[in-house]
């Protein structure tokens, strides 16, 4: 990796600890800007389509998922069924979901709870992941051994798309649990600031030396493994349907040694990515477009160009009208 890639790293990686972003963390892993406009007290059920891709194929492995996803937000106080969330809301959240992508297919269900109208609001949950890898579960290297391989030879699309299918490439199921904390402060214009920590502890049923992948956070990972995730994300509304986004993504999976011997390193890396979101149909439509970059916290885990490192992702989310989106407190 080249010197401006250092830099960009170094620079995502203090964006990631320092800045703060999101008012309503629909789901338990990743921003979900479309809450802001589509979401309402009581059932919200979504539809989406979303995927990303390097600038140069290589090293990034593209992603591709379809996502159905029901969330009731239970109030606090009145019951004001289908209004949209007011300022610092406080709720109890219900999530359950279905996602399938070229890898994997699965469900997810959680729980979130924000207990307090104030400025800045905080949110506890926790969420539930189950899926099932469509022979697409690899052996992976995670220790950097002489003679045994390195990280870099395997951590890349061009390994990964060539092995899946293959006949060393399992059918294997992968449970997640976890647990994260939303912080976020909103300001008087209606933009949002905010940060959500996870603690995600990670299961795959893996014949392999306990190594593996986790392709929606796109990282290896032992079949039991923790992973830190770090989000930061942001939100300027331009008028009712315009809003200008940023979010970075830190991700850290765990570390193993037994006596001498590192049997696991500490996998780690910076996603960055900024962009415009469009809604229509009072918020029920949604589509993001976003650019940014990604980059390796460790020099020697990453053997591609720079041009591998700059990405582009698109998002179409839908919402269903439900027939009592009024007030029935009223």
């Amino acid at each position: 990796m080249n010197g401006f890639g250092k830099k960009f790293g170094a620079v995502a990686t203090l964006c990631a600890l320092f800045a703060v972003a999101n008012p309503v963390d629909a789901y338990a892993d990743g921003y979900n800007e479309s809450s802001q406009t589509a979401f309402r007290y009581g059932a919200n059920l979504a539809y989406g389509l979303s995927g990303n891709t390097p600038f140069v194929l290589g090293q990034w492995l593209p992603q591709l998922f379809g996502t159905l996803h029901y969330t009731w937000l239970e109030p606090l106080g009145m019951l004001p069924y289908g209004e949209r969330l007011g300022r610092n809301p406080s709720y109890l959240r219900m999530d359950g979901g279905l996602e399938l992508t070229p890898f994997y297919g699965g469900y997810s269900a959680g729980l979130g709870l924000r207990p307090f109208k104030i400025n800045p609001s905080f949110e506890l949950n926790f969420n539930y992941e189950s899926y099932l890898y469509f022979k697409s579960n690899l052996e992976m290297v995670t220790s950097d051994v002489t003679g045994s391989g390195r990280i870099a030879e395997t951590w890349n699309a061009d390994y990964v798309l060539d092995n899946v299918g293959g006949e060393d490439a399992e059918f294997d199921y992968a449970q997640l649990f976890d647990f994260g904390l939303t912080m976020n402060y909103e300001f008087r214009g209606g933009s949002d600031l905010g940060f959500t920590l996870h603690y995600i502890l990670s299961d795959v049923s893996t014949d392999f030396d306990g190594k593996s992948y986790d392709y929606k956070r796109n990282i290896p990972v032992f079949s039991r493994d923790f992973l830190i995730v770090v989000e930061t994300f942001g939100r300027i509304p331009l008028d009712e349907n315009f809003a200008l986004l940023f979010e970075n993504n830190f991700y850290r999976t765990g570390y193993l040694r037994s006596h001498n011997t590192v049997e696991k390193e500490a996998l780690s890396y910076v996603k960055s990515m900024a962009g415009v979101h469009f809604s229509w149909n009072e918020g029920l439509q949604n589509l993001t477009l976003e650019v940014g970059g990604w980059s390796r916290i460790r020099k020697s885990f990453y053997d591609g160009s720079l041009a591998q490192q700059f990405l582009i992702q698109l998002e179409y989310q839908g919402y269903f009208s439900f027939p009592f989106h009024w007030n029935f407190a009223e």
